[in-house]
């Protein structure tokens, strides 16, 4: 019974100590791929931002009216 225990424990040490290095190592990567992205933040704001917008405005206009066409025909 001893044996049975000292083995679980065993498992128990190594599953632990294994999650602890691989969230460690996440939070590692984390922290490097901040450092490397820092500047993004600082990139200008595109121009064609507003140009992008449109096709937005179109498409929603484009699905408000399938919507609207489906719900009539289905009466």
């Amino acid at each position: 019974m001893n044996e049975l225990l000292s083995e679980a424990l065993t498992i128990m040490l190594i599953g632990m100590v294994t999650v602890f290095a691989f969230l460690t190592l996440l939070i590692g990567a984390m922290a490097i791929l901040r450092w490397f992205t820092a500047g993004a933040d600082q990139l200008p704001a595109s121009t064609s931002a507003r140009t992008a917008a449109q096709p937005q405005e179109q498409l929603m206009a484009a699905v408000a009216a399938a919507v609207h066409k489906y719900r009539r025909d289905r009466r």
